[in-house]
C-alpha cells in the first residue's frame, strides 16, 4: 500500500471512529514518645432550625493541618440532598420550597446518565448539597463557593467525592477563613438539552443551574450566607456553564444579581455551540436513532421509561455517531447519492465548526432570525459565549496539557488494525488497490460491515485498548492536515491554512515515526492555543479593558497520579472507550480535570476511589486549595501587563509578567509570544 493511501487509509478511518525490636543485649536509649495523632470526633446527627424550616443534617469534625504542620479539629455541618426545584421531563423547573421538616443526611438521586454514578439515578434529581461551619451564629453573613460540575452535560454530580466542600470549609474555619460550600445537580443528556419548540428553549439543564441560582439567594441567608458574595465556580461543562450564565443578554440574567464573582476551570472558550437549527436537526436524529428500535418508534421521548430513553441517548452519542455527524459521514447514502450531496452542503454552509457534534448534548444558541418568519429571540442563550466580556470578576484558566483528552478523537485509529482484520481479502485488496477513500466509504456504509465494526468494539478490553492505542499515538499523526481541517471545519479554510501554514504547525513529513509524533504533538498544542488557552487569555485582557477585573492561570504540575479512571461506562462500571483513552492520555501532564484534586485537597480520582498522593502533591493541595477559596485569587494576581498565575510541573508557584513572551513560537509570526501572535493573525476564535 503506497504512503499515500495509508495515509487516506488513516484519515478515512480516524473521520469514521472518531489513564522493629534489636537483637542487641544493650539497653536501648530512651526516645521522647511522639505526642498522639488528632482524631476527629464522630459525625453526629444534629437538629437546626433553619428559616421556617427543621432541618436534620451532619456535624463532622476534620482534622486540619496547618502550612506549619500544627493539626487543629474543625467541626462543619453539612446538608445533603436538600431539593431546590422539581420538573417534569422536557419542562422548565421552578424553585422548590423547603417543607417543614427535611432530612438532609443524605445525598439526593444522581440525574440519568450513561456513567456510573456514587448514588443511584432518578428524574428526581435536582438537589443540592451544602457545608458550612458549625454553630453558625443568625447573623453571620459569610461568603458563598457555588460550584457546577462537569462531564460534557452528559455526567457527572454535585455528589461526586472529589469535588465535596467539607475539607475546604474545614480549613477555612480552622483558620480565619470561614465560608460556605455548595454543589448542585441538574439534568443532564437528552433531558438537559434535548431542542423542543418551547417558550423558554429545551436547554433545561441551563434553566436548573438558574433555579439553583435563585433558590440559593432566597434561602442562603437563613444557612448564613451573604447572597451579596456569591462565587460561581466550575470545570470543564461547568465552565462552559459560568461562561453562559454570565451573559446579560438572556430573558434571565443571572450575573450580579445572584452571583458576583466566577471561577472558570478549563473553559474551552473557543467551543462553538449548536444553532437553533443545528440543534433541531440532532432532534431529528435522534428520532431516526429511536425510529431504528421498532419496539420504541410509536412512543414520545416524553413518555418513554428512563432505561429505554437512555439507549436512545447512547446511540446518538456513541463514538460512531458522533464522528460520523462531526465529519458528515452520517449524510451518506450509496442509494441517494444526490440527497447525500444535499445533506453534505447544507452541513459545511450552515456549521460555523462541527465542533459541537463533540460534545452533542451541550446548550444550543435559542436565538434565530429566519428569511422569512418571526425571530425566535432565545430565553437563556442567544449568542456565542466566546464573543461576550466577563461581566463579573472572574478567574479563567487552563490545564497545560487539556488537549491530551481533549484531542482524543484521533486517536481512535487505532482501531484501523481491528478493522482491517474484519475485511475480506478482496475488501483490503480494493483498499490497497483502488480510491482509498470511496472503497472505505462504501465498505462502512454497508449496515452489516459496521454492525461488525459495533460488536468488535464492544468485545474490545481496556487491555485491547491500552495495547494498541500507541498505534494510535501515530497513525492519526500521519494524517494531521486532514484532521485539523475536519477538526475546524470544511467551511474554515482560511483559520486551518493559516493554522499549517506556520512553522509551529506546519505538517512534518510523514513517512517516518518522528515525523507523525510531531505531528500529534502539535495538533494538542493547536487545540490547547485555540480552544483554551488563547481564547481564555482574550477574554481576560478585553475584560480588563472594559474595567471588569480577571485573573488568568494556567495549571501545568505533574502530579504523582492520574485523576483519570476507565470503568466508568454504566452502573456496573463497565469499561468505556472514552475515558480509556483518556486515562492513558493522562498518564502523564497536566490534563483535563488535574487540578481538581488540588482545588478541593482531596487525594482522589475522578471516580473517587484513593490514591497515595507525594508529599509534593500534598503541598500543593494544601497551598492551592487555601488560595482558590480566598479573596486574594481575586486581588492579588490580576491579569495585567499578560501577568499569568503559573503552577508549573514541579508544583512552583508564581506570578509571570509577560508571560506569552517567555513562550514564543519558532514561526516570526509568533516570536513575541505564540498566543499573541495567533491572535494577531485572526487564529484564536476567527471562525467565530
Amino acid at each position: 500500500m503506497t504512503l499515500f493511501n495509508k495515509t487516506l487509509l488513516a484519515v478515512t478511518i480516524t473521520l469514521t471512529l472518531a489513564a522493629c525490636g534489636s537483637d542487641s543485649d544493650e539497653t536501648p536509649e530512651t526516645t521522647p514518645t511522639p505526642p498522639p495523632q488528632l482524631q476527629p470526633l464522630p459525625s453526629e446527627e444534629v437538629s437546626l432550625e433553619i428559616g421556617n424550616s427543621i432541618i436534620t443534617a451532619t456535624k463532622e469534625s476534620h482534622v486540619v493541618t496547618s502550612s506549619d504542620g500544627e493539626e487543629s479539629l474543625a467541626s462543619i455541618e453539612s446538608f445533603k440532598g436538600i431539593t431546590y426545584a422539581t420538573a417534569e421531563r422536557f419542562v422548565h423547573s421552578g424553585v422548590s420550597d423547603m417543607t417543614t421538616e427535611v432530612n438532609a443526611t443524605e445525598f439526593g438521586f444522581a440525574c440519568p446518565q450513561l456513567k456510573t454514578t456514587q448514588e443511584l439515578q432518578s428524574e428526581d434529581c435536582l438537589s443540592l448539597n451544602i457545608w458550612r461551619p458549625a454553630d453558625v451564629a443568625e447573623e453571620t453573613s459569610l461568603p458563598v463557593y457555588v460550584f457546577i460540575h462537569g462531564g460534557d452535560f452528559e455526567s457527572g454530580a454535585g455528589s461526586e467525592p472529589l469535588i465535596h466542600g467539607d475539607t475546604v470549609v474545614a480549613q477555612g474555619t480552622a483558620e480565619g477563613n470561614p465560608f460556605i460550600a455548595i454543589t448542585l445537580n441538574y439534568r443532564l443528556g437528552m433531558l438537559g438539552s434535548h431542542w423542543l419548540k418551547d417558550s423558554q428553549g429545551g436547554n433545561y439543564g441551563l434553566g436548573d443551574q438558574k433555579t439553583a441560582l435563585k433558590w440559593i439567594n432566597q434561602n442562603i441567608a437563613e444557612f448564613g450566607g451573604d447572597i451579596e458574595n456569591i462565587t460561581l465556580m466550575g470545570q470543564g461543562a461547568g465552565a462552559m456553564s459560568v461562561g453562559i450564565l454570565q451573559q446579560t443578554d438572556t430573558e434571565e440574567p443571572m450575573s450580579g444579581e445572584y452571583f458576583t464573582r466566577a471561577i472558570m476551570q478549563s473553559n474551552p472558550a473557543g467551543f462553538d455551540y449548536r444553532s437553533y437549527d443545528q440543534a433541531e436537526d440532532f432532534a431529528d436524529k435522534i428520532a431516526d436513532y429511536q425510529a431504528e428500535m421498532p419496539e420504541l418508534d410509536q412512543v414520545d421521548l416524553k413518555d418513554l421509561p428512563l432505561d429505554q430513553l437512555l439507549e436512545v441517548q447512547r446511540k446518538a452519542s456513541s463514538a460512531l455517531s458522533r464522528i460520523g455527524d462531526w465529519t458528515g459521514l452520517s449524510c451518506v447514502d450509496l442509494d441517494n447519492l444526490v440527497g447525500s450531496g444535499v445533506c453534505l452542503t447544507s452541513k459545511v454552509s450552515n456549521e460555523t465548526t462541527p465542533l459541537a457534534n463533540l460534545m452533542p448534548f451541550a446548550p444550543y444558541i435559542e436565538y434565530k432570525k429566519p428569511i422569512f418568519g418571526s425571530t425566535i429571540k432565545g430565553y437563556h442563550l442567544r449568542t456565542q459565549p466566546a464573543l461576550d466580556h466577563f461581566t463579573v470578576p472572574t478567574v479563567v484558566g487552563s490545564n497545560t496539557d487539556e488537549a491530551s483528552s481533549t484531542a482524543m478523537l484521533p486517536s481512535l485509529t487505532f482501531l484501523i488494525p481491528t478493522i482491517i482484520n474484519l475485511m475480506t481479502e478482496d475488501d483490503q485488496d480494493l483498499i490497497e488497490k483502488g480510491d482509498v477513500n470511496q472503497n472505505m466509504i462504501e465498505w462502512l456504509a454497508d449496515k452489516n460491515n459496521m454492525a461488525l465494526v459495533e460488536q468488535e468494539i464492544a468485545q474490545l478490553t481496556a487491555d485491547d485498548i491500552k495495547a494498541q492505542v500507541e498505534l494510535g499515538d501515530i497513525l492519526p499523526s500521519s494524517a494531521y492536515e486532514a484532521i485539523t481541517k475536519f477538526y475546524f471545519g470544511l467551511g474554515n479554510g482560511d483559520t486551518t491554512n493559516g493554522l499549517l501554514g506556520l512553522t509551529d504547525f506546519y505538517p512534518n513529513k510523514e513517512g517516518e515515526v518522528s515525523g507523525a509524533l510531531a505531528n500529534m504533538k502539535q495538533f494538542k498544542m493547536m487545540l490547547n492555543d485555540v480552544l483554551f488557552a488563547g481564547p481564555a487569555r482574550k477574554q481576560a485582557r478585553d475584560s480588563q479593558e472594559d474595567n471588569v477585573e480577571a485573573t488568568f492561570y494556567q495549571f501545568g504540575y505533574h502530579a504523582s497520579f492520574n485523576v483519570w479512571t476507565y470503568n466508568t461506562d454504566g452502573q456496573e462500571g463497565a469499561v468505556d472507550i472514552g475515558d480509556v483513552l483518556k486515562t492513558v492520555s493522562c498518564i502523564s501532564g497536566a490534563c483535563n480535570a488535574s487540578e481538581l484534586p488540588f482545588v478541593f485537597n482531596k487525594p482522589l480520582k475522578l471516580d473517587g476511589s484513593s490514591v497515595k498522593v507525594s508529599t509534593k502533591d500534598q503541598a500543593l493541595m494544601d497551598r492551592m486549595s487555601r488560595l482558590w477559596f480566598s479573596d486574594e485569587l481575586f486581588s492579588d494576581y490580576q491579569y495585567n501587563s499578560d501577568s499569568v498565575l503559573v503552577f508549573d510541573e514541579d508544583g512552583v508557584e508564581t506570578f509571570t509578567q509577560d508571560w506569552d513572551s517567555k513562550q514564543p513560537g519558532v514561526d516570526p509570526e509568533l516570536r513575541d509570544g505564540r498566543l499573541q501572535g495567533l491572535e494577531n493573525l485572526n487564529l484564536i476564535l476567527g471562525y467565530m
